[in-house]
């Protein structure tokens, strides 16, 4: 390796060990394939940054002695290798471009771009909707002003192209007729969407279609195997993702960290909570639109795990971030998930001053989008503090029963909520033990306990303390039916 030897030992490769930290393990196996390093000192450094870039929880020495324009060079080349394939870095550019077209503003070195842009365009890519349309605006501009050199080069492309931007235009419209049926099965419960399976499949595994329509296509596919549990067929199709992905083919920051999130919930679905752990943290390591909802997902996984304290602190550290959410779905999420955390850590006033005034604030938004995760967390904190007779009146004063009956009638539902509120009465000395018994009982006849064992297993881990005398009869409600 080239060396320094006069460079004295310092903090000189902080920003190269922050930009290092900032890279996600298929933006490495990309890079992976590009690389052809004839300096060895460049080779050993990408060699050192794969191996930060894939192993997070060990510490990685960088030399401090190597000159650093090697480290400049390597974060260069780094960056202009990935924005090569950048969905959004090219979406930003084609916008720019059709601004500078539209307001009579392009530059030479633009207009020079784009032709040569134009010119290697071969198969679709991720916008190709988009830059065919750019390159219409393009063919007026240059039309009125009688460039003919590049307006036939421009028109050719068009023509070519005629075909591909017509088919690309029907898929995107079949994709949004989908999008309703597909989202309203997935909300309610009650509607299909299995009608749209195949031609969601076939428009997936196009090769010739652009990335945007193919990328739509896997998003719906995975609400409708959510729909039907089908997790399998989600696993398979998300394996072919990765390797569009690795390849550069469906690529941008955003882009991968919603496929980590997506990796996380069906790696939950399999109970593999390591690798969902895994990929949640990856999830959260670009700062998107989602960011917060992914950190929610994060959460769960890791009181699943029983990792409690890193489940509050993560939801602390990014407090500040869920004040600032507009989202009422993501926000009630993000609630309810911090409650649960304080719960296992024992932090129970703290847990019940953040949720009632939480409620106080949001309760239109909660009892519409979510109101039975964010009951059961705030549920879980009246019953540690032994609370019983303001659990009962939270159910009486926002309905819950009602609103627990109708989601009981779902075939996919699990008790919980209405246990708390069978265990309150018992407490209060309004049922007596047999009556429990029995509600708990008849309550598991419309349940799936295998597809919600994990769930039931946590449900009775917090009803256990208050069921002193009946620890036997939980394990064997559960673990026996």
């Amino acid at each position: 390796m080239e060396h320094n030897p006069e460079r004295k030992p310092k903090e000189s490769l902080k920003k190269f060990k922050q930009f290092v930290a900032g890279l996600l393990p298929h933006e490495i196996a990309y890079l992976e394939q590009q690389e052809n390093f004839a300096d060895t000192t460049n080779h050993s450094l990408f060699e050192k940054v794969k191996e930060a870039v894939n192993n997070p929880e060990r510490e990685i020495h960088f030399d401090e002695a190597i000159n650093k324009r090697k480290y400049s060079y390597l974060k260069n080349w780094i960056n202009k290798k990935l924005a090569a394939i950048d969905a959004d870095e090219q979406f930003n550019w084609m916008h720019h471009l059709d601004k500078q077209i539209m307001t009579d503003q392009i530059s030479q070195d633009e207009e020079l771009e784009l032709i040569n842009r134009i010119k290697k365009y071969k198969q679709p890519d991720y916008y190709f909707i988009r830059f065919y349309e750019l390159a219409q605006n393009y063919r007026n501009y240059l039309l009125i002003r009688m460039r003919i050199n590049y307006l036939s080069i421009v028109s050719a492309f068009i023509e070519e192209q005629r075909s591909n931007y017509q088919n690309a235009l029907e898929i995107n419209h079949m994709l949004h007729d989908a999008t309703n049926d597909i989202v309203n099965q997935y909300i309610t419960k009650t509607s299909d969407s299995r009608q749209w399976e195949e031609k969601l499949i076939s428009t997936f595994y196009d090769h010739k279609l652009d990335g945007l329509n193919r990328y739509y296509a896997i998003v719906r596919l995975t609400f409708i195997y959510y729909n039907y549990r089908e997790f399998h067929k989600l696993t398979k199709l998300y394996n072919e993702l990765d390797k569009l992905i690795i390849s550069g083919q469906l690529y941008s920051k955003r882009i991968l960290v919603n496929y980590y999130a997506n990796r996380l919930l069906l790696h939950s679905r399999y109970n593999e909570l390591d690798k969902a752990a895994y990929y949640g943290y990856l999830s959260i390591k670009v700062h998107s639109s989602d960011y917060l909802f992914y950190v929610n997902n994060l959460c769960g996984i890791l009181l699943r795990r029983e990792k409690f304290k890193e489940g509050q602190h993560l939801m602390e550290e990014n407090l500040p971030e869920f004040r600032r959410n507009i989202s009422p779905h993501t926000r009630i999420g993000f609630a309810s998930y911090y409650i649960k955390s304080l719960n296992e850590n024992s932090k129970h006033q703290k847990a019940l001053r953040f949720a009632q005034h939480f409620l106080e604030q949001n309760t239109n938004d909660i009892l519409k989008f979510r109101w039975r995760l964010f009951f059961m967390a705030f549920c879980e904190t009246l019953l540690a503090l032994n609370r019983y007779t303001q659990l009962i009146k939270t159910f009486g004063k926002y309905k819950l029963l009602n609103l627990e009956a109708l989601y009981r009638q779902n075939p996919d539902s699990f008790p919980g909520l209405d246990w708390y509120y069978q265990l309150a009465l018992y407490k209060e000395g309004k049922i007596n033990e047999e009556q429990l018994k029995n509600k708990f009982s008849a309550s598991l006849l419309t349940t799936n306990l295998k597809q919600h064992h994990t769930q039931l297993i946590q449900l009775r881990k917090h009803l256990r303390p208050q069921l002193t005398g009946m620890e036997r009869f939980l394990e064997q409600l559960i673990d026996e039916k």
